[in-house]
């Protein structure tokens, strides 16, 4: 037997005009891969709104960047490890190591700057390459693998200092501060510019506040790493789909190695930084970085489940954090309400990414709004519905038969049912 559905022209869409459901699937993928940008165009909005010539000031800018030039570094690390699929709690600690390493080295050793950073970007490799191959080798989970890390190299900071700061300002026997002090000063410590004297393009010649330039260059170096490098599309294999980068000939465990070594490397290049911001190295720096990392991250588009991401949209994520740090605090916004603000953009930064979002919002308000149908009767008026019978009435209309020997549950009593047992 042969059925046929017949369809009527309203059931066929308009020719020549695309569904509207179709249209917002093609919106929705753009607005999730331009979301740190549009932030970012909000942000700055707000900020001209709001504070004006304040905001736009260049000196203004340049200390608010250069205060999250740090956990910016970090974040780009991050992104190295997010696009892999694993994650790295112990960067804010290895920030930490690499701080002390330096304020140390300066204080002990009295070593000029650039061995200093040196050593401290070695010291930070090592513990990366520590949490790749406990990760890599021994199987361990990077959450689990990098949270034991940032406690050991939170416990190692703090045994070495005797936890209590270390201060990298040093004075002589002629109550100056002494040459190497000075050089570590341009690091980041407020108002030491490096380039000065030479004529840069809106900034004059008083030079370029250094962690700015740091941040930047780590930027432009790791993007071009990822996006122009073997090494790069190995990151992203991996990260996409690390069974197939296998079988396609990726050596995973060095891949992954790498990649830890290489966070842990730019967390020690940002230690030097933090010490000369602060004009000292404490043992409880770098707390909560971390999270600002991870952040930035997410916010600049890449995927927690891996396979996505670049440095460049990391990049912007961080001016975002920055940027709405410096807008809020302008406003006098309390650090409390910075925190909260943080936090609702992580959650729209990742519910943007999802995909298919706005099809399953759509699909939600439809079931939201519409009614039930109601059921049309078949049965011809004042006929009773046997739906509606209650289970006595059924059981009235279809009596069932009792086993043989068996008494019916709504059979009269029996006298032997009054009989009450003898007094004994």
């Amino acid at each position: 037997m042969s059925m046929s559905t017949s369809i009527g022209p309203g059931d066929l869409p308009a020719p020549g005009k695309p569904e509207r459901g179709s249209r917002v699937g093609r919106i929705a993928p753009l607005l999730g891969s331009m979301q740190g940008y549009i932030a970012l165009v909000l942000i700055i909005g707000i900020g001209i709104w709001s504070q004006g010539n304040t905001f736009l000031n260049v000196d203004n800018l340049t200390n608010a960047v250069g205060a999250f030039a740090s956990r910016g570094i970090l974040a780009v690390g991050m992104t190295l490890v997010i696009i892999t699929a694993g994650i790295d709690l112990s960067v804010g600690s290895l920030l930490a190591v690499g701080a002390m390493t330096s304020a140390l080295l300066l204080v002990n050793q009295d070593m000029g700057p650039v061995p200093i950073v040196l050593i401290s970007m070695a010291v930070g490799a090592v513990f990366g390459f520590l949490n790749g191959a406990g990760t890599a080798w021994l199987r361990i989970q990077p959450f689990v693998m990098t949270l034991a890390m940032m406690t050991i190299a939170r416990g190692m900071v703090r045994q070495v200092s005797n936890n209590v700061s270390v201060g990298t300002t040093l004075i002589d026997a002629n109550g100056q501060v002494t040459a190497r002090s000075q050089q570590f000063q341009v690091f980041g410590t407020p108002g030491h510019n490096i380039l000065t004297g030479v004529n840069l393009p809106l900034i004059g010649t008083r030079g370029v506040y250094y962690p700015v330039v740091a941040f930047i260059g780590a930027v432009i170096v790791f993007q071009v790493v990822l996006a122009k490098t073997k090494f790069g599309r190995h990151v992203y294999a991996v990260g996409g789909n690390p069974t197939a980068a296998r079988l396609s000939g990726v050596n995973v465990s060095r891949v992954t190695i790498a990649v830890f070594a290489l966070t842990g490397l730019l967390a020690g290049f940002a230690g030097p930084i933090t010490a000369a911001y602060n004009a000292s190295a404490d043992p409880q720096v770098g707390l909560g970085y971390e999270l600002d990392a991870i952040a930035a991250v997410v916010i600049g588009g890449a995927s927690l489940a891996g396979g996505t991401g670049s440095v460049i949209g990391t990049g912007v994520g961080a001016l975002i954090l920055t940027l709405l740090d410096n807008v809020l605090g302008l406003n006098s916004i309390s650090d409390n309400l910075q925190l909260i603000a943080k936090g609702l953009i992580v959650i729209v930064a990742v519910v943007i990414q999802r995909p298919g979002l706005l099809a399953d919002v759509r699909s939600g308000l439809r079931r939201f709004i519409r009614r039930a149908p109601e059921p049309e009767p078949d049965q011809h008026p004042g006929s009773p519905d046997p739906g509606s019978a209650s289970p006595a009435e059924l059981s009235v209309r279809r009596p069932v038969a009792a086993p043989a020997g068996s008494t019916p549950a709504d059979a009269p009593p029996t006298p032997a049912d009054h009989v009450h047992p003898p007094n004994l």
